[in-house]
């Protein structure tokens, strides 16, 4: 089920949640976590279609708050929000939140009205993520944040720069995609005859941002010795 809500507020998008809940027995018990998207006006569907697909593992609450970057100069500000329940949210319940004009500048104030109460906070941006991750509107709420390095102009500057201003829980899916990798070489180290390993070279894409990611702390580049 999706329920549009035009020109609405974030107490409006609450309210109708709540009735929701009361005519169809659509609840939020359960839920793990409230997963705040971040993106770019007309960029919301594929994050929501990969949003359903992890609700199914982790039922959740989403919040999608997207904007265009020049509507924030726009005289208007308006949210026009949508909810959906049921078969069009998989396992959670998915909040839309459209931000236009002096709306779309105060994020903070459009979703935490909306979070589910004592659940933890992860935030997401697929498309270009803020400056400093955790020091953005909905970074500071959020006890996990997580973004693209691929997604980015300069992926590997990006990488950089994340690992510059790195704060506990930072995420990047340039070292989440790597685990198949992880997990292959750590079964060839099972294997016998179990000789040292005295070196290690790893080769790929000069611009990918796997390149030689690594968690901070780590200190391993595309060499390793």
């Amino acid at each position: 089920m999706i329920v549009d809500l035009p020109n609405t507020t974030t107490a409006g998008v609450s309210k109708a949640l709540v009735k929701i809940r009361e005519e169809g027995g659509v609840i939020a018990l359960g839920r793990v976590l409230t997963l705040v998207i971040a993106t770019e006006l007309g960029h919301e569907e594929e994050a929501i279609e990969a949003a359903n697909d992890a609700s199914r593992e982790h039922p959740m609450r989403v919040i999608v708050v997207s904007h265009d970057a020049d509507s924030r100069a726009e005289d208007t500000a308006k949210v026009d929000g949508q909810i959906r329940v049921g078969g069009d949210a998989g396992a959670s319940e998915v909040v839309v939140l459209r931000a236009f004009g002096g709306a779309a500048i105060d994020e903070e104030s459009l979703v935490t009205g909306l979070l589910l109460p004592d659940a933890p906070v992860v935030a997401w941006w697929p498309g270009l993520a803020p400056e400093v991750v955790s020091q953005s509107p909905i970074g500071r709420m959020a006890t996990r944040r997580i973004t693209d390095a691929s997604t980015q102009p300069d992926p590997l500057a990006f990488l950089n720069h994340l690992s510059d201003t790195y704060a506990p829980g930072d995420t990047d899916f340039a070292w989440t995609r790597l685990t198949l990798w992880r997990a292959q070489l750590a079964a060839v180290l099972d294997q016998p005859p179990y000789e040292p390993v005295i070196g290690v070279e790893v080769h790929g894409a000069e611009d990918s941002p796997r390149q030689g990611s690594s968690p901070p702390g780590w200190g391993c580049s595309s060499r390793c010795r």
